[in-house]
């Protein structure tokens, strides 16, 4: 070992307390670096390689119904690699001992086992047999759910009349990787199933010998990536058969769900390991800077023995080094580990054959990296300042800085009533500007980063407030299998339990406005609904035009609609005629993508006359009343499916705020550490440039306590400061966060409350007072009467 590595070790040994808080927020850094690329790659390998295994479609096609000899029409259109057809239909299930009804969803396969389009990864029990024909393969989430395993029976209704099927296996398919209930925001998978048939029963139970009602294909490769223009030729040649609906599979609901995750872990790569090194490396920089100073007269001894400005610049470089290699290290053990804890989570919510942690070598050689070219970044500008001397100039000591008056100085009838405890203070700030603006920034940055969080609580809570205190204030959401009269909702307000019915009319349809277009539906509700109560931004209610649709706010934006413009809107179902509809008004919803008009006028749009889609329900939310009501819709074939509003609400919640609380709780964690290791080192490095005058406060009598509380006044200054101007950079992250989602699922508002600016401030302080303990500890320790020694 060379003479400057033994001084290098020395070094680093003697500074191991400062460079534990310096270091502690690049592992933070790079942990959140791996973490987030090692669970994109956990989540993209599993998706890529279970859409290779089951063949994932990449189109589906709805129809009313096709004869099986019709799909040459689009088997030979070029561009079509592979199609192949289905019969699928939403259904309702019942179980023994199950008081609320449950629904799904039924998909046939082939009657033998053989390479299909979206095939299943069967997790229980096997396929179908040859002997029986009612039988059923469920989707694995629910048989989890409902403790169901092969061998059991469950009862399904099928073409209205009540079928019991034998389950003989479990499975999972790769268009239910995020299974969702139609509505539904989160995965139900206690309630909603999916169930495979045999292709020969379905056919039988929905009278389709020889027909289907789905096509699913695979396109070349030269139309995967760009498929609307073959996708609208092949909905023309198949127009005669009734097309509901073409999903490409960019559209298709689990895929998306499914990409933006992974589109949201993209950006946190970035962006959290960002804000951290950024610290990090500023911090280093201040430290190094003292270094150097303090070595000036080493260098320059090194300098007249003969060391050259190559050997000791890398020798400066190497602790940096050592720094970033440290972080490296740790952050990299440390997010994977994290990214281990996290991919067990996504296993709630997302259904693969296989999920698991992979250490990727890249990612984490990419974040020592990261960490090391942060850290040698750090160290340049303090080394530079001492290499560019020359040995005569560098062997003589630093002159003293010129003492100046400060700023604050000027201000005469101020500066007299502050004590002379303060006066050190504030002339140290000022006159170690860049340590003093490093620190300012630390904290600004963590305050921000708390606050960002705090608020998405907020906005979180007035999603879920809006959507469900204001705007859906049903108790039940029914929909029904067949349009109906408006003798549906007399008859439903006369159901157990149940206070008051509104009727619905739905019409599924696609909204096209110039060269924009939009699937969606428009939901007509009667005048003066106490059920659905569309609203403004602020609140307030806004009435339900009588002829033209109200459009959401992001359905508006989407299709560039404001009110005056008339929209092309073409029905999915029905005679399917494009209509010409006004936009009378913009209302606000945070959930989904939604159009209302008034209930009698889109009837007459449709040529209908009181047509009832759907029905909502107020009623007694006692346990006694809703099993009588679940009772009662069990017997009632007309009823598609039933959704509790507030069950969805407790779901809702339970997956937004409290998966968000373990976001706050984690990150408000990191910010603290940011702060801690900013203000440690920030006062580890002025004690030790003020030994002499700690030691000069000693021999006057002055305890520890009254020595270290010096420190906390520039530590509670500097963080201070630095916390309220986190505070407006905390708005400005929290209103772009609540810009980047949002998407056509949901929009997060852009809200902060109070209390989240007065607990960000609080914890701040917080911070700064756990921060001073091991300063005061330091002070402590010093030994006094070795500072007060003159060294030659």
């Amino acid at each position: 070992m060379s003479a400057l590595d033994r001084k290098l070790v020395r070094e680093l040994r003697a500074a191991r307390g400062v460079l534990a808080a310096i270091v502690g927020i690049m592992v933070v850094g790079i942990c959140c670096f791996v973490a987030m690329a090692s669970l994109y790659l956990n989540l993209r390998e599993s998706r890529d390689g279970y859409y290779a295994q089951a063949r994932m479609a990449d189109f589906w096609i709805d129809l009313k119904k096709m004869p099986l000899a019709e799909l040459d029409r689009i088997r030979d259109l070029p561009g079509v690699a592979q199609v192949e057809t289905r019969i699928v239909f939403p259904v309702t299930a019942d179980l023994d001992g199950v008081e609320r009804p449950l629904s799904g969803e039924v998909v046939s396969l082939p009657d033998r086992r053989s390479p299909v389009l979206n095939d299943i990864v069967l997790r229980s029990g096997r396929y179908f047999s040859d002997e029986r024909r009612a039988e059923t393969i469920v989707s694995d989430a629910f048989a989890r759910a409902r403790k169901l395993r092969p061998g059991d029976r469950i009862r399904l209704i099928l073409d209205n009349r009540l079928q019991e099927l034998s389950i003989v296996g479990t499975a999972i398919g790769p268009e239910y990787v995020y299974l969702l209930p139609p509505g539904g925001l989160v995965p139900d998978p206690e309630h909603y199933g999916v169930f495979y048939l045999k292709r020969s029963f379905a056919e039988e139970a929905f009278d389709f010998e020889g027909g289907c009602n789905q096509i699913i294909g695979r396109l070349g490769p030269e139309h995967r990536d760009r498929p609307a223009e073959l996708l609208d030729r092949i909905e023309r040649r198949l127009e005669p058969f009734g097309v509901a609906a073409v999903t490409p599979r960019a559209q298709q609901p689990s895929h998306w769900f499914l990409t933006s995750e992974l589109e949201g872990l993209k950006i946190n790569v970035v962006v959290l390991p960002a804000i951290f090194l950024s610290v990090a490396a500023l911090i280093l920089n201040v430290l190094m800077m003292r270094v150097a100073e303090q070595q000036r007269t080493i260098v320059g001894t090194l300098k007249a023995i003969g060391y050259g400005n190559g050997p000791l610049l890398r020798h400066y470089l190497k602790f940096g080094a050592a720094i970033g290699l440290a972080g490296g290290v740790l952050g990299g053990l440390s997010g994977y580990a994290l990214a281990g804890l996290m991919t067990r989570v996504y296993l709630h919510y997302f259904e693969f054959p296989r999920l698991v942690n992979q250490p990727y070598p890249a990612v984490i050689a990419a974040g020592v990296g990261i960490s090391a070219a942060c850290a040698l970044l750090g160290t340049l500008r303090g080394t530079r300042m001492v290499l560019r001397l020359a040995p005569a100039e560098a062997m003589r000591p630093k002159p003293p800085p010129e003492g100046r008056p400060i700023l604050l100085e000027r201000w005469r009838w101020l500066w007299r009533r502050l004590d002379f405890r303060w006066h050190l203070v504030l002339r140290g700030m000022f006159r170690q500007r860049t340590r003093t603006l490093a620190g300012v920034f630390a904290a600004a940055v963590g305050a921000a980063l708390i606050l960002l969080m705090l608020s998405l609580r907020d906005s979180m809570d007035a999603l879920v407030q809006f959507q469900f205190d204001k705007l859906l204030l049903s108790d039940f959401d029914v929909t029904l299998k067949d349009p109906h009269d408006l003798g549906a909702a007399a008859e439903a307000a006369r159901l157990p339990g149940v206070d008051h019915a509104e009727p619905l009319f739905t019409v599924p349809c696609t909204f096209r406005h110039g060269p924009r277009s939009r699937k969606g539906a428009i939901t007509g509700i009667v005048p003066g609904a106490r059920l659905t109560i569309p609203r403004d931004a602020a609140g307030n209610r806004v009435p339900v035009p009588e002829v033209g649709v109200m459009l959401t706010a992001r359905l508006a934006e989407l299709l560039d609609a404001a009110p005056g413009d008339v929209l092309r809107v073409e029905p999915v179902t029905g005679d399917r005629e494009p209509r010409s509809v006004p936009v009378a008004r913009v209302a606000d919803s945070y959930l989904g993508l939604a159009a209302y008009a008034d209930f009698g006028y889109l009837n007459r749009l449709m040529g209908e006359e009181g047509s009832v889609t759907g029905l909502q329900l107020a009623a007694d939310p006692s346990p006694e009343s809703a099993r009588a009501f679940y009772r009662e819709i069990k017997r009632t074939p007309a009823v598609q499916t039933v959704n509790p509003i507030r069950e969805q609400k407790a779901q809702l919640e339970a997956v937004l705020v409290e998966q968000t609380m373990i976001a706050i709780y984690v990150v408000i964690a990191f910010a603290g550490l940011m702060f801690f290791g900013s203000i440690l080192n920030s006062s580890l490095i002025g004690l030790a440039e003020r030994r002499r005058e700690i030691a000069t406060f000693r021999v006057l009598g002055y305890r520890p306590r009254e020595v270290g509380a010096i420190f906390l006044r520039e530590s509670l200054i500097v963080n201070l400061a630095g916390t309220l101007l986190g505070l407006p950079l905390g708005v400005w992250l929290t209103r772009l966060l609540s810009r980047l989602y949002d998407t056509d699922l949901y929009r997060i508002p852009f809200v902060i409350r109070p209390e989240s600016l007065i607990v960000t401030v609080l914890l701040g302080v917080a911070f700064i007072l756990l921060a001073h303990v091991p300063v005061r500890a330091a002070v402590r320790r010093l030994d006094w009467l070795d500072a007060l020694n003159v060294r030659e």
